[in-house]
């Protein structure tokens, strides 16, 4: 059913965590584009698609990237909190065509990820054909 007569969303589960609640992706699409927005996911291999076919279905994918790699919580077992690190995301599109790993934007960052404020760190994920989330940002 429309959101309105320009916009469709369409919710779906993601295995995250469900201890309280269940947690939604959404397909959000318009006129002229087609979005994906997964902001929290345990790991791709438990999603019940392959993310790879899904992003090439659309035009702009903003996926999960709490964690750039593992180690950003000291003392705490990763597992506990799981979500795709961006470097997993990362290697998981490596082989694809530039145009497929510029549909990805990464949000939903941890205040433990460095690309917050490592500029080597952004600038890699950049290089490497990905964008980063900007808030406020335009995405048509």
């Amino acid at each position: 059913m429309p959101l309105t007569p320009k916009i469709d969303i369409i919710p779906f589960t993601v295995p995250h965590r469900d201890e309280y609640s269940e947690t939604a992706g959404f397909y959000i699409f318009t006129k002229n584009k087609k979005y994906l927005f997964i902001p929290d996911i345990d790991k791709w291999s438990k999603f019940e698609k392959n993310i790879l076919d899904v992003v090439k279905n659309v035009d702009i994918a903003f996926l999960d990237a709490t964690f750039c790699n593992a180690g950003e919580l000291p003392n705490r077992n990763m597992e506990e909190v799981p979500h795709p690190f961006v470097i997993e995301t990362m290697t998981l599109f490596k082989k694809e065509t530039i145009e497929i790993k510029k549909k990805i934007h990464f949000i939903h960052f941890n205040h433990t990820n460095p690309i917050l404020w490592d500029e080597n760190q952004r600038q890699q994920i950049i290089q490497a054909g990905f964008n980063i989330a900007i808030q406020g940002a335009m995405y048509k």
